[in-house]
C-alpha cells in the first residue's frame, strides 16, 4: 500500500510539473564555438560581437554605446571565471563595457527575467537598471568578489505585471567599467528542446508504472 501511494504521489507531481513548467536557460553564451588551442585567441574561432544583433536562445541581443551600435560587447567571451572565483558565473559569458546599453528582444513573450551579473567596479558597490514595458527595476551589486575583490556581484529576478518581449539593461557607468552576465532565465519554448508531455500522457505513463508495481508485488507474495 505504501509503495502504491508513493507511485501515485509521483504521478500527481509529474502532472503538476507538466502543466506549469517553464524553461530556464543556464550557462548558454557559447555562440556555438568549439574551444580550440589558444581560444579565444588568434588560433581559435572568432567570438561574435552583438552590435548588429546576435540571435540565439530565442533572443536577439544588441549593444550600443552613445546611442550607436558597438562591437565592444561579446557573446561567448572567456574571462577565466574559475580563476577569478566569480561563481555562479562560468565561462563562456556575455560581457562588455559598462558605459553601454544591452538590449534583449525575445522571440515570444516572457513573464520573468533573471540573470547573474558581475561588474568590474574596482572594489566598490555598483549596479544598474532593467527597463521592461516602460517600467524600471534597479539592482545593486555588492563588492568584494573576484581577484583582489575588484568585482561586485548580484543575482537579478523580476516578474513584471504583464508579459514582455523587450528588455533594456544599463549599468552605473560611474563605477561599472565592465559587465559580465551569465545564467540567463526567462520563459521560452526552444525549437530544439524536447516537448513537455501532455498531462494525459503523464498520467498514462504514471498509471502504467503503478500497475507494474502492483503486479510485481503480487508475484512476490505468491512466490
Amino acid at each position: 500500500m505504501t509503495r502504491s501511494l508513493i507511485l501515485f504521489t509521483a504521478a500527481a507531481f509529474a502532472v503538476a510539473t507538466a502543466q506549469g513548467a517553464t524553461f530556464n536557460i543556464l550557462n548558454t553564451f557559447d555562440g556555438g564555438q568549439v574551444p580550440q588551442p589558444g581560444w579565444p585567441g588568434p588560433n581559435g574561432p572568432t567570438i561574435p560581437t552583438i552590435a548588429n544583433g546576435v540571435h540565439a536562445l530565442g533572443v536577439t541581443f544588441g549593444y550600443t554605446q552613445g546611442g550607436n551600435p558597438s562591437n565592444a560587447a561579446l557573446y561567448g567571451d572567456v574571462i577565466d571565471t574559475a580563476t577569478n572565483v566569480l561563481s555562479p558565473l562560468t565561462d563562456p559569458v556575455l560581457d562588455g563595457p559598462g558605459d553601454g546599453i544591452l538590449t534583449l528582444v525575445f522571440d515570444t513573450e516572457s513573464t520573468y527575467l533573471a540573470f547573474d551579473i558581475a561588474l568590474f567596479s574596482q572594489g566598490v558597490n555598483s549596479g544598474g537598471q532593467v527597463t521592461i514595458n516602460g517600467n524600471t527595476q534597479t539592482f545593486t551589486t555588492t563588492a568584494g568578489f573576484g581577484t583582489f575583490g575588484l568585482f561586485s556581484m548580484t543575482s537579478f529576478l523580476w516578474t513584471p505585471a504583464s508579459p514582455f518581449t523587450h528588455a533594456v539593461i544599463s549599468f552605473d557607468s560611474g563605477t561599472a567599467q565592465m559587465f559580465v552576465i551569465d545564467n540567463l532565465g526567462f520563459d521560452v519554448d526552444p525549437p530544439d528542446a524536447l516537448p513537455n508531455p501532455e498531462p494525459a500522457s503523464v498520467v498514462f505513463m504514471a498509471s502504467g508504472a503503478l500497475l507494474l508495481g502492483l503486479l510485481r508485488r503480487k508475484r512476490g507474495v505468491r512466490a
